[in-house]
């Protein structure tokens, strides 16, 4: 009950201005909440991913996740970091094969940009940076056409996801001879069909500013959402129009919006990007599903930044923070938000997990049909997951635990991930 009121009540409530819901991150700071699995989700499954010479799953490992298959793209080359490739798991984490994969010749990528799902057939895209290329899932290469080029200066979209009906949707970042931001659909020919100029802010011409980019679009159902870093709001697509869906309020935190020039739009002041990150609040990561909003931020302090979490203090009885990366969750049908705290003792941060024992959880990606998708990596599991640390938690589903500590029996250090499927309430 206590844990179902503070989910419900601990953080304030901030009615919506307007028709638009406010996500109250401002007064949410420093009132960091220790919630529980059990709280959100109704089950948890893990997917041991199949290790082989094959199937070798590297560094900062991405995920995409469908009914039936997981796709993960990671660094695979000691050499050169930047590189990457697509495997292709089953759900029960078989490895089944890679798609595509670095080179020159017909049907391979410059470079792994960026992994996304077509919604309207079971084909999947990589942004190859020079062009977009389409496979379907056994990895057979389709299609691929130029990323579209906006301006004579030769700069690309990026943050490029697939709309609807044929349609992708990119963004295309502020540069040294370009004085609008714009979003834009394109179709499978990389033809431009409708740009929309200036849609967030503008900046003096010469100008470079590394936050005035996008982040990366989500969709949840029929909804498909975008966000640039520095504005505040969450704008949903509606028939290819931009409609406000919902208002982060980041308070004294906030990017500073300039002053309108004789045209009647915003300039934003060149800030240091560095300097802003010690300065102003950053939402980087942003992840939806129908009753939550899950999100990452950094929460600036004076320098020096120490890059340290919401941990909790004996002394004050509370849990307190310096600086570094918070956890965020928004209760969409309550209005609520909530700062996670950090178990400092176990080196975890995210929700803790009480369905089965394992380590926090933290989406990363919704595969739709209410399921959120998390990885973890194999050597955290073996070092944290300690009888100690069990004995520290109530586990709710003993099924679920046994089948954790049966998985950890045969796990080994340098084993593939194990994906983490959770199941909303």
């Amino acid at each position: 009950m206590v844990l179902l009121l503070c989910l419900t009540g601990c953080s304030d409530k901030k009615k919506p201005v307007g028709q638009y819901p406010i996500i109250d991150i401002i007064n949410s700071i420093g009132k960091y909440q220790r919630v529980y699995m059990s709280d959100l989700f109704s089950s948890i499954e893990l997917i041991p991913l199949e290790t082989n010479k094959n199937s070798l799953v590297g560094g900062s490992p991405g995920i995409l996740a469908n009914d039936s298959l997981i796709f993960i793209n990671s660094v695979y080359s000691p050499q050169f970091p930047p590189s990457r490739n697509l495997l292709v798991f089953d759900r029960a984490g078989k490895f089944l094969n890679q798609i595509g994969q670095i080179g020159r010749g017909p049907g391979e990528y410059f470079s792994l940009m960026k992994v996304f799902l077509n919604s309207d057939r079971p084909t999947i895209f990589i942004d190859g940076f020079t062009h977009i290329f389409e496979y379907d899932f056994t990895g057979k290469f389709i299609h691929s056409f130029p990323t579209p080029r906006l301006t004579v200066d030769g700069n690309i979209f990026t943050r490029i996801s697939y709309y609807e009906d044929g349609l992708f949707v990119g963004f295309f970042n502020y540069s040294s001879n370009s004085t609008e931001y714009h979003h834009c659909f394109f179709d499978r020919n990389g033809d431009i069909v409708k740009c929309s100029p200036s849609l967030f802010y503008m900046r003096a011409a010469g100008e470079n500013n590394l936050w005035m980019r996008a982040m990366a679009p989500f969709r949840v159902g029929e909804h498909f959402y975008i966000r640039d870093h520095i504005n505040d709001t969450l704008y949903t697509l509606i028939n290819s129009n931009l409609q406000p869906a919902y208002v982060f309020d980041l308070g004294k935190y906030s990017y500073p919006l300039g002053k309108t020039n004789a045209e009647g739009k915003i300039e934003i002041p060149s800030v240091d990007p560095f300097v802003a990150d010690g300065r102003y609040i950053n939402i980087y990561q942003l992840i939806g599903s129908p009753n939550y909003f899950f999100y990452k931020i950094r929460v600036p302090f004076k320098n020096p930044v120490p890059k340290s979490r919401p941990v909790y203090s004996d002394a004050s009885n509370s849990y307190v923070t310096t600086d570094g990366i918070i956890f965020g969750i928004y209760n969409i049908a309550e209005n609520i938000n909530m700062l996670l705290d950090t178990d400092l003792h176990h080196h975890q941060k995210g929700l803790i997990n009480d369905i089965n024992g394992g380590l926090s959880f933290f989406p990363r990606y919704y595969s739709g049909n209410g399921k959120v998708v998390d990885i973890w990596q194999a050597e955290d599991m073996l070092e944290l997951l300690t009888e100690e640390y069990f004995a520290s938690i109530k586990i709710k589903d003993p099924q679920a635990h046994q089948k954790l500590r049966d998985l950890l029996k045969t796990l080994g250090e340098e084993d593939n991930p194990v994906v983490v499927i959770a199941k909303l309430k």
